[in-house]
């Protein structure tokens, strides 16, 4: 009797002791993950509103999957591409899908867009006059245009739009140059430069076509412009990431079409006069607290799993609405 009281109670004991080290395994567990450093994420962006958007309504969210986010800043466009390729980025936020799309194609870089996000528009400035009735007092003078092939045909198309020119037929919508010009009134001479020239070269031209980023980072006021572009679809700044990197895909476009990024950015004057994205009305993907009670409950797998589903739902959607973009400037010729 003395001796099954004996074993049951050494029974009893090493129960506890192996319950007390299962409870200790999963404190330690839980103490050496929050205690782990920060994961950091290399966000690449040029001169412009850009880094404010990163780190007012991206860098908030993604902390809440315990990412911390260093914003990288270069003065092109063509630098935070080759740094994201090589994989001295994680994802860039500095360019419209059209550039990207078109950069892609013709240089083979292996990025990809993630999704777009609200965007200011391509701006029309000038030191010299201050309305397009003024036009006639700046006749014969030299305009700054962007030097890349795509927001060239972007400024030359507004510049059409506004009545400062007409074009020629073209049939890549991409690529028009300022060979393709056919009417110029005001014989102007139209200079293609670095992007981020324009708006430090307005004392020696008579008007720039500035894309918003670079407007934005000058302090130009838009209310003064003498022309605005109407941003389409495919001309909306995006989000990019190395090409097959799905994991920091899904995780950015979750983080992008979440209500907290949104919040964010509506609560920012700043952003104000930014063109919304067409899905910005959409419900947003899984918040993450509902990620991570998913994850907790049924696995990393699990999450993974149904993170990825939402992502490309999103993803999808986007995609359509870029395709219908484009088959809509295919059937009208109208300008992107």
């Amino acid at each position: 009797m003395k001796l099954s009281t004996l074993a049951l109670a050494a029974l009893l004991s090493a129960s506890v002791l192996a319950l007390s080290g299962c409870g200790e395994d999963k404190a330690a567990t839980a103490a050496t993950a929050a205690n782990e450093p920060s994961k950091v994420l290399r966000v690449g962006v040029c001169p412009g509103p850009y880094g404010l958007m990163v780190e007012k309504a991206l860098a908030p969210e993604l902390a809440k999957d315990g990412y911390t986010v260093e914003v990288v800043d270069f003065t092109d466009y063509v630098q935070p591409n080759l740094a994201l390729e090589s994989g001295n980025l994680d994802a860039n936020l500095m360019q419209h899908f059209a550039y990207l799309d078109n950069l892609v194609k013709t240089q083979g870089l292996k990025i990809e867009a993630v999704t777009n996000v609200p965007t200011l528009g391509m701006g029309v400035f000038s030191d010299k006059i201050g309305a397009l009735a003024d036009m006639e007092q700046i006749r014969g003078g030299q305009v700054g245009l962007p030097n890349d092939a795509v927001n060239l045909a972007r400024a030359l198309r507004l510049a059409q739009e506004l009545g400062i020119i007409t074009l020629k037929t073209v049939n890549n919508e991409t690529q028009a140059s300022v060979a393709d010009i056919d009417q110029n009134p005001y014989e102007l001479e139209f200079v293609p430069m670095e992007a981020a020239q324009i708006s430090r070269s307005l004392d020696s031209v008579v008007m720039g076509f500035i894309p918003g980023n670079y407007a934005y980072a000058a302090k130009f006021d838009y209310s003064k412009a003498l022309g605005v572009e109407q941003v389409a679809e495919e001309i909306k700044n995006v989000v990019a990431v190395q090409k097959g990197d799905k994991q920091m895909h899904n995780l950015l476009l979750r983080v992008v079409h979440s209500e907290g990024f949104k919040q964010a950015l509506e609560a920012e004057p700043e952003f104000a006069a930014f063109t919304r994205p067409a899905w910005w009305n959409e419900s947003a993907a899984p918040a993450q607290g509902a990620a991570s009670e998913h994850s907790a409950a049924t696995g990393s797998d699990a999450s993974a799993a149904t993170e990825e589903a939402a992502a490309e739902k999103v993803a999808a959607a986007v995609a359509q609405v870029w395709a219908q973009d484009e088959a809509e400037v295919a059937a009208t010729g109208d300008a992107a």
